[in-house]
């Protein structure tokens, strides 16, 4: 799906929820189904354009691994003698003109750590204080799903996790005070962000 599709669903979304909203402008009580079906809608928009943000932080990334390859291609022409030019020269188009192969990467020895990409580093560091680990989605979404709408009871157990400084006492706390089914997908949504933290 190309962007333009993704936007065209976006505008789509957003004029269907824009079209329930003024349908209850006059009214003086709304129906419960306008809230069930408004916040499913949101939540889809918010969703889709999280999914459009982390397609254009690709795009993004690729762009600058093109870049640093133009910069090293520079830099290794200014290194060459005048005599190398030519040759260096000839060969740097020939670097530019083919990508790079894609190999596969050897298994990173104990006091060698692997490079990560851009959303990984953004997501670590995110994930350090697990209070921002969740996007406005995430949090309308399990404060409905996970704590019945309860803001304070959803603030208090996701401090009470930030306090706790392993995976394993992390899930004995949520088997005490809140006794989920793992089963349940949202559940298994909300212990990924979790296990990212510790992971």
């Amino acid at each position: 799906m190309t962007n333009k599709e993704k936007i065209d669903g976006l505008l789509s979304d957003i004029s269907e929820l824009e079209g329930l909203v003024s349908g209850i402008r006059e009214m003086e009580i709304c129906p419960l189904a306008f809230f069930s079906q408004t916040f499913d809608l949101a939540y889809k928009i918010i969703r889709d354009l999280h999914i459009l943000e982390g397609l254009q932080i690709d795009v993004f990334q690729r762009q600058m691994e093109e870049y640093q390859r133009v910069l090293e291609a520079t830099l290794l022409l200014q290194e060459t003698s005048r005599a190398d030019a030519l040759e260096s020269a000839a060969a740097i188009q020939e670097l530019l003109a083919e990508p790079p192969a894609v190999k596969a990467a050897p298994a990173a020895s104990p006091e060698e750590k692997p490079l990560i990409s851009l959303n990984e580093a953004l997501e670590k560091k995110k994930l350090s204080d697990f209070r921002k680990a969740f996007s406005l989605n995430d949090r309308f979404y399990f404060r409905k799903e996970l704590f019945g709408g309860d803001e304070a009871k959803m603030n208090k157990v996701i401090t009470d996790l930030n306090d706790i400084h392993s995976y394993e006492a992390s899930l004995d706390y949520l088997n005490e005070k809140q006794n989920w089914d793992t089963e349940n997908t949202t559940v298994a949504a909300f212990l990924k962000l979790l296990e990212k933290r510790f992971r």
